[in-house]
Parts: structure tokens; sequence; C-alpha cells
């Protein structure tokens, strides 16, 4: 795709979404890229010997998605590169060291990218880690990421992109009580003991628990882009999803190591979000759309499938 015509696209996505493009990334199969890319001659593909290097790999391929995003059009960008489990499941050598490369999340190469395409980087889920005592090490990492909070000249209208880091979302909710002025808590009371639309509901609570678990303001996201590498098709993405009350949010998965999606990759899945569909249809029914052969052809198609197990979407299908 050349610059005009990425350019062209972008257009086209900011007009099919006034509100803002927001999506989700959930980035797995991080160590299996890491190995196909810098390890696949070695005697033990397997083994990492450079973490330092393996996280650099990764910052930089975290990076050159995000850029891609906002090239392609996109205006909101969530991405979820830590469950709070990741530090009690692997021991205190692995927690330590995803201690240090969720910091790269805020060095030097991740800033220069922010700075250059006017980015607001939001840091979520951190309320956990410094719920924390201070004598835990991961009480530290959201300390200083709370200092950054604190530090970064944040500017309405901006892109963002919003980092999920150890989040539980029932804690962030519990807490909305705590975080969230009186005033917008009276206004939210207000709306809902007002309201005649379900709709106009689940709006003003969407606005309201985001914006305490978020801390900033986003549109309903729109789309869901993991891996099912292995067959599994986990959620990694934790606030947002908890946000979510069904309506026409969309899940991809690639069958391969998130980091190697592409631009064209990218491109075809927002293309498909957008434009893939005609108007929906009103219709409660099929009448008029379906022969007798197609429904026999059909039947036969899904009975086959159901004599196999294998067909199952979600199985998992190995290394």
């Amino acid at each position: 795709m050349s610059d005009a015509e990425t350019a062209a696209f972008a257009e086209r996505i900011r007009a099919r979404y006034p509100e803002g493009l927001t999506g989700i990334l959930a980035i797995g199969g991080t160590r299996t890229a890491y190995i196909l890319e810098r390890r696949r001659g070695h005697a033990d593909p397997g083994q990492i010997e450079d973490y330092v290097d393996y996280a650099q790999y990764t910052l930089e391929q975290y990076l050159r998605l995000i850029g891609l995003f906002f090239e392609l059009g996109g205006t909101n960008l969530i991405i979820p590169p830590l469950s709070y489990q990741a530090f009690y499941e692997r021991g205190e050598e692995y927690a330590q060291i995803i201690l240090n490369h969720t910091l790269l999340l805020i060095s030097e190469p991740a800033l220069e990218l922010y700075e250059r395409l006017g980015i607001d980087p939001f840091f979520v889920g951190i309320d956990t880690l410094l719920h924390l005592p201070e004598s835990v090490p991961f009480h530290e990492l959201g300390a200083r990421l709370h200092q950054f909070h604190q530090e970064w000249a944040y500017q309405p209208g901006r892109r963002k992109v919003i980092w999920e880091i150890a989040p539980i979302p029932l804690y962030s909710f519990w807490k909305a009580g705590q975080v969230m002025p009186p005033d917008e808590q009276r206004a939210l009371a207000a709306t809902l003991e007002s309201a005649t639309d379900m709709r106009e509901m689940y709006r003003a609570l969407f606005a309201y628990y985001a914006r305490a678990a978020l801390g900033t303001e986003i549109p309903v996201p729109h789309f869901y882009v993991g891996t099912n590498r292995n067959g599994d098709l986990k959620l990694r993405s934790m606030v947002p999803v908890a946000l979510l009350a069904g309506g026409p949010f969309r899940l991809f998965y690639v069958p391969y190591p998130s980091l190697f999606i592409t631009r064209d990759v990218l491109r075809a899945i927002l293309h498909d979000l957008a434009f893939g569909r005609g108007p929906e249809s009103k219709q409660y029914d099929y009448a008029g759309q379906l022969s007798p052969d197609w429904a026999e052809a059909e039947y036969r198609r899904v009975m086959a499938l159901v004599a196999d197990p294998g067909t199952i979407a979600g199985l998992k299908r190995g290394t």
C-alpha cells in the first residue's frame, strides 16, 4: 500500500468513526515471536539467553504496531501488556524481570513515539499496585507510573494509548465512589433516575465507569485483536471488556504471534470492521433469502462439523 493509499484509507476510517476509532490490541506470543525472529538458528531455540534483548525487541514491535494503528486512522488504542497473575506465576526472578521491562513503556524510545505522534499515554489498573504495601516491589512500579501521570502534559483531543498494567476491574469499579467527583456521581444518579431507554442508561454508565477506571474518556471500544495461534481464545483485556454490554463490538484473532501483524493485516481487519457489512437489517427472520437446496446443504455441513469435535474453536492445538 502506498503512502497516498494509506492516507486515504485513514481518512475513510476517521469519517466512519467520528467519535474516534477505539481498539484493543491484546499482544500474545511475544516469547515465541522473539524465538522465531532471533533464535531459530540456535541449538536450543526455546532458551532465551538475553532478556534485555528480548525486552528491547518486544518494545520495538509494540511501538511499531502503535504507529500502524494511528497511521491507519485509529484514535484510541488499548494494550494489556501485563496481568496481575504474571507477578505470581513464574517466581520472584521473573517478577523482577517484568517489573523492569514494564518501565520500558516510559523509556526514551516510547516517549519519542508519544511526542512524535501526538499521543497521551495512560497506565490503568495501577490502583492494584498502589494498594499493596510499599515494601512489596510491585508497589514501586505503580508509584513510578503514577508519578509519570503527574508529570506528563496531557492535552484534550490528542490520541491515546491506554496500557493496562495488572488490572483488577472489580477493584477499580469498587473504588469509583472514591475517585469520581461528587457532582459526577450526582449527575449519573439523576440520569439513571430519569432514563426511559436502556441505551441511554448504558451510555451514562459506560462514560462514568470508564472515566473512573481508565482515568480518561473514550468511546465504547469497536474491536479487539488477539491471537489464537494454539487455538486459545482468551480475552486478555480486562477493564474495557468488563465495561461492555454487548453491541457491535467485534473480535478478531490471528493464528500467529501478534508481533508479526503487518500494515496489510491490520488494514484488512479495520476494513472488515468498518466496511465489511451492509446496513443492519431489521427483519426478524430470513424470509425470502434462503432456498431449500441451501437449507439441505447447510444442514449436512453442520452435521459434519458436529461429528468432528476437532472443529471446535478454542481447543488448544499444542505449541
